[in-house]
């Protein structure tokens, strides 16, 4: 049997100003004498959700299975067997001193307590840059902290900055979080040229270039895609258009969010959180506006996690975190009937209102989830698909946003774990499990082995042995 000529697993497209990473393709596995596959890497993911969930409308009713998904969860069901809900992890390190929320952000992936200081201070370095430490020199950006809301105050003598990052490098640093993704394509798939800055450019007439996202990263490579689909086989030319066409929506959605300076969040916070915080003489809350950032939130996230996939399957990153909303969150989604700010419906009173109103920005949340997954799991990458090649951990440093508790956590694996992790179940634990404990076996799957991790007490076990 003949093969396409080989490829090196970094040959990237090359055109004008413009660098084009590539998916995993076939010709880029190394080929054994039975012309087995070396199998892609695994890729680890940490979404957050603020202000707790609706448990009742959370939990699994079967004590094993998901044969039949609650109201929160029913969207997955298309990507049911890739999903396992964990049930009775905790989280104690996000107790915090008169508060819930600051530390409930800014410990949730560190496994330690913040410092109650206004000068943000945690633990030490969270799960995903342990990870981002060692298997992040492997690709072009060792890790992604993504987001959606910009950050806010934080109350009771805590920074702000607790609650809009859950991604540490170091006690001290945060990843930097972005929140535009015009900003974010670019940096990721247009790899500008750098030039001499012009000092004595006006600032406020910046003349257009080619490197605006109204120009396509992919015209800049023609040439070079043509050149490239000669050489492949058919299996890789379809993976290849694929990937390409993604690339190409992108785009279209960037522009049309690049005309308009109108983003949502103008709309979305009818109500300061802390309106009636402690301090009295608290600054205004800063709603950002500028180009990039879509009018529609569901559009918003869709954009960052189909770029954030594209980064998955290029190998452009293997390590990545977002958040929904930055915790403490006083957004409102009127678009769903959920017109009163999130953090003052997630004190629900056991009012029926509350309840249904926080069900459906739950829902909604785990609706936009659910289509990364599926699209993920679309994409083929040798015998299995890229949501196969990956492990991904969704939930909150609270639990009930009434009681602010940091036990029972509303917490769900996503993905194979590169064929390690069966899926389609409900695990029930001991009560009160360190999450940490689970933090250890994501670690330990994509090859980082740790005696420990903040408060973990040992290793969850969920996964099967290497093959």
């Amino acid at each position: 049997m003949t093969y396409p000529r080989r490829l090196d697993r970094r040959t990237v497209l090359k055109g004008v100003g413009a660098t084009v990473a590539l998916p995993w393709l076939e010709a880029m596995a190394p080929r054994a004498k039975a012309a087995r596959e070396a199998g892609p890497p695994l890729r680890l993911g940490f979404f957050y959700v603020p202000n707790g969930v609706h448990m009742p409308a959370w939990r699994p009713a079967d004590s094993s299975s998901l044969d039949e998904l609650p109201t929160t969860l029913k969207s997955l069901a298309p990507v049911k067997d890739a999903i396992t809900v964990v049930s009775d992890l905790a989280a104690d390190h996000c107790d915090g001193n008169g508060a819930a929320h600051e530390p409930a952000g800014g410990g949730f992936l560190v496994g330690k307590k913040c410092k109650h200081s206004e000068e943000p201070e945690v633990g030490g370095k969270s799960v995903d840059q342990v990870a981002a430490q060692e298997i992040g020199l492997q690709t072009p950006v060792d890790s992604l902290a993504l987001g959606i809301d910009p950050g806010h105050r934080g109350d009771h003598g805590y920074s702000g900055t607790y609650m809009s990052h859950i991604s540490w490098r170091s006690k001290t640093s945060p990843a930097a979080l972005e929140l535009n993704p015009k900003q974010l394509y670019q940096r990721l798939f247009r790899d500008q040229t750098p030039r001499a800055p012009d000092w004595s450019a006006t600032r406020e007439a910046p003349a257009e270039s080619v490197d605006t996202i109204e120009t396509s990263v992919l015209d800049l490579v023609q040439e070079e895609t043509r050149s490239l689909q000669r050489r492949l086989g058919f299996a890789d030319k379809r993976k290849l258009e694929e990937y390409l066409e993604g690339l190409r929506s992108i785009e279209r959605r960037l522009v049309l969010s690049d005309r308009d300076r109108h983003s949502h969040h103008q709309d979305a916070f009818i109500e300061d959180p802390l309106l009636h915080a402690d301090e009295p003489e608290l600054p205004e809350l800063i709603i950002p506006e500028g180009r990039g950032i879509p009018s529609d939130y569901r559009e918003h996230v869709n954009l960052m996690l189909d770029i954030l996939t594209l980064a998955f399957q290029t190998d452009t990153t293997r390590v990545a975190s977002f958040m929904f909303s930055y915790e403490k969150s006083g957004r409102s989604y009127p678009e769903i009937e959920a017109p009163g700010s999130h953090h003052s419906t997630s004190h629900h009173k056991k009012k029926p209102k509350n309840w249904d109103q926080l069900t459906k920005i739950n829902t909604l949340h785990m609706q936009l989830f659910a289509r990364m997954l599926e699209r993920m799991a679309s994409i083929e990458e040798g015998s299995r698909t890229l949501l196969d090649n990956t492990l991904l951990l969704y939930g909150a440093g609270i639990s009930d946003g009434n009681r602010h508790n940091h036990d029972d956590l509303p917490i769900l694996l996503a993905g194979g774990a590169g064929g390690r992790l069966s899926g389609g179940r409900h695990v029930k634990l001991s009560e009160s499990t360190p999450i940490c404990n689970l933090y250890l076996e994501m670690l330990s799957a994509v090859g980082v082995q740790r005696a420990s991790f903040g408060d973990s007490t040992g290793r969850l076990q969920l996964l099967d042995p290497p093959a």
